[in-house]
């Protein structure tokens, strides 16, 4: 056998679970396979599209099903050359979602001395000022204990586990750098108020990073939700939604999850599909499919509702963070810092909603104490897609297109005064 592949982390006997879902099977029967190509223009006005039609597709590159390609695993370094050791850390790292990359000296491991590095017993000695500043964890037996304790002292930053008593340390450790793992941009959309148009706004972002390229998935995360499919399709959809992942059994796989989602104009969605509001999602089951979700598509948008009530697991996974504030007179702005309380620079505001005229909108940012990040202006095109089933549709117009993008992306470089 070759010595370094016995370094790479594998599961003991059998394959690892695999989500249950009752509804599953019946949802792939009714799937249909994707055409082949380009979805084209429709060849009438945007105006006139009918509510199943679907927006054009950009042709910098064609869409690409998001359970074609791999997922993502978090990765860690292992430097030993203790074939036991590497054995027992194997088993915690296929716990934890990790995959370990083995490495036998330690110029091997400076290439990848920006990542987490476990380093054995037998190694300690290797360790050189080159990886002195890296994230280091020396692990190894009982009986080695004083010779991890004395490397770590050396090593500013370095954590010692000491197996098997931190095996569950260990494991929850590389489970942490696991959640965050992943290719995904992920925006959380929340609002500030009633009324603010999160849900909204969330879907046609997500539909601007579709139409760019990206696979993109919107998860509807909002526990007072209606559910987003009336706006989004006239007809009840061909997938799953929360109501069945609430009786879900098993891991969630990344792969799995691309396969049973609807998809709204080429967008995968996550919302409730036939009894909306039926179970709230947890925490946990929030995180899980945020996680999962990281590692199989490159956009994801979060419709998260009220600010208040964003977990802090899943904000801790956000890339981008906007909060939308209606800029209505009463919006409850000047209490919006003292919600957000130390979190506040971590998000930029988007005013929404009719400017009354000459509304300063800095001043109005400065009273909510988040930076503004711009104005996202009402629309009766929105209106009349999202009453048709159909909001998708709205971006056939290409200046909300590029509205939205900027939004989402930059701050706006010249806010002012409304006319």
């Amino acid at each position: 056998m070759n010595e370094q592949r016995r370094f790479v982390a594998r599961l003991p006997g059998p394959e690892p679970r695999s989500l249950q879902l009752p509804a599953l099977r019946a949802a792939r029967a009714q799937a249909r396979p994707p055409e082949p190509g380009f979805v084209r223009a429709p060849a009438v006005a945007p105006a006139a599209m009918p509510a199943d039609s679907t927006v054009p597709m950009s042709p910098a590159r064609p869409p690409d099903p998001a359970g074609s390609q791999p997922a993502e695993l978090a990765r860690c370094i292992l430097f030993s050359r203790d074939v036991e050791l590497a054995q027992v850390l194997a088993t915690v790292a296929v716990g934890a979602g990790v995959q370990l990359l083995p490495c036998r000296d330690a110029a091997q491991v400076a290439e990848h001395r920006d990542e987490v590095i476990l380093v054995g017993q037998d190694c300690v000695a290797d360790i050189d000022a080159r990886l002195a500043a890296s994230t280091l964890v020396f692990t190894g037996g009982e009986e080695h204990q004083g010779v991890l304790w004395r490397a770590a002292a050396t090593c500013p930053g370095a954590r010692v586990a000491v197996l098997p008593q931190a095996a569950a340390w260990l494991g929850e450790y590389l489970g942490e750098l696991g959640l965050h793992a992943g290719r995904a941009h992920t925006t959380i959309v929340a609002g500030a108020g009633g009324g603010a148009g999160t849900s909204t706004f969330a879907a046609l972002l997500a539909a601007t990073a579709t139409l760019d390229g990206h696979r993109t998935l919107l998860l509807d995360a909002d526990p007072h939700s209606a559910g987003l499919w009336p706006v989004l399709r006239a007809r009840e959809p061909d997938g799953l939604g929360w109501e069945d992942l609430q009786h879900a059994r098993g891991q969630l796989s990344p792969g799995q999850l691309a396969e049973i989602l609807p998809l709204s104009a080429g967008t995968a969605v996550l919302s409730w599909v036939r009894n909306p509001g039926c179970f709230a999602p947890s925490e946990a089951l929030l995180t899980e499919v945020l996680a999962a979700s990281r590692r199989i598509y490159e956009r994801i948008v979060v419709d998260a509702g009220h600010v208040t009530g964003v977990p802090a697991s899943v904000a801790a996974l956000a890339n981008t963070r906007l909060l939308l504030l209606s800029a209505r007179p009463g919006n409850g702005a000047a209490g919006t810092s003292a919600r957000l309380g130390e979190q506040a620079d971590n998000w930029r505001l988007v005013l929404t909603g009719k400017l009354a005229p000459g509304t300063d909108t800095r001043a109005l940012a400065r009273r909510t104490g988040v930076e503004l990040g711009g104005y996202f202006a009402p629309s009766r095109r929105i209106e009349r897609c999202a009453a048709d089933g159909a909001l998708m549709n709205a971006l056939a117009h290409r200046p909300l297109r590029r509205t939205v993008a900027r939004l989402g992306d930059h701050p706006d470089p010249a806010p002012g005064l409304a006319a």
